[in-house]
């Protein structure tokens, strides 16, 4: 009883925690550049990587020099970083769950900033056999004072996220929500995860001849990302951290990576991180154990898991060797990493210094580019990109080339420096079909808009008020569905398949890069169901090089807002197959077929409207078909092949149809026993793909009849029931 209690106690205990506690796998770099690979956008190796900096750090003992003291010999002044910490948060005010505070942002510079030059109090902890390797780096991590505009900023960007947690298969979306030019900044984003990792980085890569056209492709996605439970340290304040990892060395470790260093133990059973002067290890340390511990590779060695870039606790680091920073200066120094040398010039560590007036327009957030609406108010989004801050902006709009409408918007609280906010524009009439519509911010504060080419933009937006109902089946024999291609790129069209038309986008070397084309459902009457979901063909061909992207939206409003679904796919994640060639399914195998989604937090609502969005990377083509809707959320529907219905027993008095018939129509059900006296007639209304219930309490042990009216045929069949 004692052992029970003592055990509940703690699981108590365990359960008033109220901060995530992460599994042993911390740090994700080692799967993440391999995912880079899988997605066919990064082609170097490891090994090729490594055989570079042999001779990189070769050439460096020629001269009988380390890099470290060349660095004493030369640099004179440090190495001056800029950083920009993008917050991926979910709406909460500023120092609430994800959108940590400025206080705990500066805690991590200043973190970083110790442990590179070996200034952090913990060093004393090194112990004495470890002392006469430990290195410091003369660096400055400063957060940026310059925007890529030019314009001040705090180098915190804070940018509400499209999902409440991500993954690493996220990396691009949620990268993409808020990137500064990485040749000229270290950009950190902070976001929650979801899972066991709670941080990586973008590892650097070489100079090597014939993938000189497969670097610059990493570049928007170059970086750090961490945890928000793991960045910042609580010897700064009492901020919400994880207690493994609440003294940033989350992303000490990371940009260890960032600039080069690998894993201790080198993500092998006594694998090299080929550093000379850190002990072999056979695998990473957990926890924070106490010194020394040994590992046995070939003879014991005593183990340095007091190194950063080992798996311990945040309050077990406190050592960079001196071969660990003369890797990284190697990184630093070296014109053919890209990405690392510029940092050290960048435009982001002067003061700014601009007079300019101008306003950014940044996007359309409503009405969607296809709705319902033939009037409707415009939501747009704006930020100052001027020097100074702004009380008010004028628009001027045009719709299928008519007359200017122009719109003075003034605001309660002036618009800050580099601030970004949603301004609504009343009264914009559309017509039927698709409008190209013009707008553009003309003036701040009564003076002129300095800089057009990023204050105005064109959309095409379809009004289609199109009407259906569930259950619905769409094969696309023709294009029905309402299409538009908000930025004239390239739209959705009806190609010959293997199942006779499919919907496709022709995206092969289509040079309309990062452009939508986007496909609707009609408004679907959800309001008389309480379960609903959808399935759907889809077919593309990866090229290893170029990631389109599919994803599937929702509307609850007619189309005047979309909310993202759970399927959002790209690269590799997308494919069906690969090809380098302009891909045509032309079998029932080049299809993922059947793909499922649950559509119940839709149910009940009026005016849902589903659209079908492409955004092209002149990747490859991609089709879609046999889209159906189902009054239920079963994933597993019973299929019955050619036939129109069949029968499955629960019980011995209940059972269940299954239709799979060719359009909506009314079903006759009816049972009668072997003197023909009558135990069900009813008729199903609307009747598709769906299922029905029939059930024969009150019939007694017998031989039965059921009949099924479908249209102007009656089928048959017997059964036999028993009490």
């Amino acid at each position: 009883m004692r052992h029970l209690l003592i055990l509940l106690a703690l699981i108590m205990q365990l359960t008033a925690l109220h901060v995530t506690v992460f599994a042993q796998e911390k740090c994700g770099t080692v799967p993440y550049m391999q995912q880079l690979r899988n997605e066919g956008k990064l082609r170097q190796t490891e090994e090729q990587f490594e055989k570079w900096m042999t001779f990189k750090r070769q050439s460096w003992r020629s001269n009988q020099q380390t890099p470290n003291e060349r660095n004493k010999q030369t640099q004179g002044e440090p190495y001056q970083i800029p950083v920009v910490v993008h917050i991926i948060h979910n709406g909460e005010p500023i120092g609430n769950g994800t959108n940590i505070s400025d206080a705990q942002i500066l805690s991590q510079i200043e973190v970083i900033n110790k442990d590179f030059k070996r200034l952090n109090t913990d060093a004393v902890n090194t112990p004495a056999e470890f002392q006469p390797v430990a290195g410091s780096l003369d660096v400055e991590f400063i957060l940026a004072r310059r925007d890529p505009n030019g314009l001040p900023t705090t180098g915190i960007n804070r940018v509400q996220g499209t999902k409440t947690s991500w993954t690493m298969s996220d990396n691009a979306i949620f990268k993409s929500l808020s990137y500064w030019n990485s040749n000229d900044y270290l950009n950190i984003w902070v976001v929650k995860f979801s899972g066991s990792t709670i941080g990586y980085a973008q590892f650097p890569v070489s100079e090597l001849e014939g993938l000189e056209n497969y670097r610059d492709g990493l570049a928007a996605t170059d970086g750090v990302a961490i945890d928000y439970l793991a960045f910042g340290t609580i010897d700064a304040g009492p901020f919400d951290l994880d207690p493994k990892f609440n003294k940033g060395r989350t992303a000490t470790h990371e940009i260890g990576h960032f600039f080069g260093l690998r894993h201790i133990w080198g993500d092998a059973n006594c694998g090299t991180d080929y550093v000379e002067d850190t002990p072999t290890q056979r695998s990473s340390t957990s926890n924070c154990p106490s010194h020394p511990q040994t590992t046995i590779c070939g003879t014991s060695i005593v183990k340095m898991f007091q190194n950063y870039m080992d798996y311990t606790n945040d309050a077990c680091m406190n050592i960079f060797t001196e071969g660990q920073i003369g890797r990284m200066e190697t990184i630093l120094n070296d014109d053919a990493v890209p990405r690392r040398k510029s940092l050290l010039t960048s435009p982001g560590l002067l003061d700014p210094s601009c007079t300019k007036i101008d306003v950014a327009l940044l996007g359309v957030i409503s009405p969607g580019v296809i709705n319902c609406n033939p009037q409707a108010e415009f939501k747009i989004n704006i930020r100052n990109v001027s020097c100074s801050a702004i009380a008010s902006v004028k628009t001027v709009h045009s719709v299928n080339g008519g007359s200017s409408v122009s719109n003075t918007i003034t605001f309660n609280t002036p618009l800050a420096i580099n601030e970004q906010r949603t301004i609504t524009i009343p009264g914009v009439n559309f017509s039927e079909g698709i409008n190209a519509v013009s707008l553009q911010v003309t003036e701040a504060d009564n003076k002129a808009d300095e800089d057009p080419n990023n204050s105005s933009l064109s959309i095409n937006i379809t009004v289609d008020q199109s009407q259906d109902r569930i259950p619905l089946r769409e094969n696309f024999n023709a294009l029905n569905w309402p299409i538009v291609n908000p930025q004239d790129g390239l739209a959705w069209q009806i190609t010959a398949t293997n199942f006779g038309n499919s919907a496709s986008v022709q995206a092969f070397n289509n040079g309309a890069i990062g452009h939508e084309s986007w496909l609707a459902s009609p408004v679907l009457d959800f309001s008389n169901t309480a379960k609903a979901s959808i399935f759907f063909d889809l077919s593309y061909a990866w090229n290893q090089t170029a990631n389109d992207r599919f994803r599937i939206l929702a509307s609850t409003d007619c189309g005047v807002t979309y909310q993202p679904l759970s399927f959002d796919r790209s690269g590799s994640a997308l494919s069906s197959a690969v090809s380098a060639n302009p891909w045509i399914p032309t079998s029932p195998s080049q299809w993922q077929q059947r793909h499922f989604l649950n559509l119940n937090n839709l149910a009940g609502q009026q005016e849902v409207r589903l659209a079908f969005v492409f955004t092209n990377a002149t990747g490859n083509n991609l089709y879609l078909d046999n889209i159906e809707f189902y009054v239920s959320d079963n994933p597993n529907p019973v299929d019955i092949g050619s036939d129109l219905y069949s029968i499955y027993w629960r019980t011995n008095f209940e059972a269940i149809i299954t239709f799979d018939l060719p359009e909506r129509m009314p079903v006759g059900i009816y049972v009668v026993d072997i003197m023909g006296r009558e135990y069900l007639n009813t008729t199903a209304p609307d009747i598709l793909n769906q299922t029905f219930p029939i059930e024969l309490n009150g019939a007694a042990t017998g031989i039965y009849i059921m009949k099924i009216r479908i249209g102007n045929q009656f089928y048959t069949s017997k059964f036999f029931l028993s009490r």
